[in-house]
């Protein structure tokens, strides 16, 4: 595995924290991130399908203030390359990567929706490299009943029908003139964003291109097939700290599926509904989820 980091562009969303754009070259592949924070301390943020690092948008500069934070384009996503091939070990190689790159013996890792899943990998496959683990909107056990059972998930569960449609959009792609007709027009916003929250006429606009910025991601069917026959039993095993969050409207991981994943694990979980919020918590209510994570992953309260 190689590795070699440049600095690029500059990102900027809070007027008091630097964002820097890096890229990491991993088996023969770049790998775009923001980096931003200081300290001993690194928070890696992992998006879920159809998404980027830019779904991090308001947890960065919120979690950077006590700590260094990366947000990560996994292979396949964002600004980063496709990987050689399509597996998730890729993914948790790009997260051991970070952290060697940065010099940390420990990391902290969040992840969203797909990304619950590889945060859960790394956690598993490099039990002494993390400390805490945040999964947001996942494990999505239910999704995953999807790959083995459709008719039988869908009947126990109908609100599912909404990852076939998260499914078969997250790899359209949008231009960048789309993506500002849908985010300002309240009809096209709503469309595009229902299926994900209870709530769209709230999301601010900015919001909005934060979320779109992710579609049409080339990973997204190769990351889809993975679903079939992917064993997630590892998981319950995970002997770090913690802390689940979701959507008490969330139709993609519904709470009962947080609880049961919660009640079904050894270690002590944490698991904390936002009300009037579906499955993306940390741009729908990024004021309760960033200061639940803060606090989770600081030692002592501020």
């Amino acid at each position: 595995m190689g590795t070699n980091t440049t600095l690029g562009e500059t990102e900027t969303d809070d007027v008091t924290t630097r964002m820097e754009r890096h890229d990491l070259v991993v088996d023969g592949r770049r790998v775009a991130y923001t980096l931003a924070g200081s300290g001993p301390d690194l928070c890696v943020l992992v998006h879920g399908l159809g998404g980027c690092r830019r779904h991090w948008a308001p947890t960065i500069p919120a979690l950077a203030r006590t700590r260094r934070v990366i947000a990560v384009d996994l292979p396949g996503f964002g600004d980063s390359e496709r990987p050689r091939s399509p597996a998730i070990a890729n993914a948790v190689a790009v997260i051991e990567a970070l952290r060697i790159t940065h010099d940390a013996n420990h990391i902290d890792i969040a992840g969203h929706s797909m990304g619950t899943l590889v945060a859960c990998e790394a956690a598993t496959r490099n039990p002494r490299t993390i400390n805490r683990v945040v999964l947001a909107c996942g494990p999505i056990t239910s999704v995953l009943s999807l790959f083995e059972a459709p008719l039988a998930t869908l009947r126990r569960d109908p609100k599912l029908a909404n990852f076939l449609i998260e499914a078969a959009t997250a790899g359209l792609p949008l231009p960048p003139p789309l993506q500002s007709l849908i985010a300002r027009t309240p009809w096209a916003r709503h469309l595009a964003l229902a299926p994900y929250v209870p709530h769209p006429a709230e999301i601010p606009k900015t919001t909005v291109e934060h979320f779109l910025s992710g579609a049409g991601a080339p990973g997204t069917l190769a990351t889809l097939r993975q679903g079939f026959g992917y064993d997630f039993t590892p998981a319950l095993t995970l002997p770090h700290p913690t802390l689940l969050i979701g959507g008490a409207q969330d139709r993609i991981a519904p709470p009962p599926d947080l609880h049961a994943f919660a009640a079904a694990a050894p270690t002590l979980r944490t698991v904390r509904i936002l009300p009037r919020t579906g499955h993306l918590p940390m741009l729908e209510r990024p004021t309760e989820f960033n200061t639940l994570v803060d606090q989770f992953l600081s030692p002592t309260p501020h």
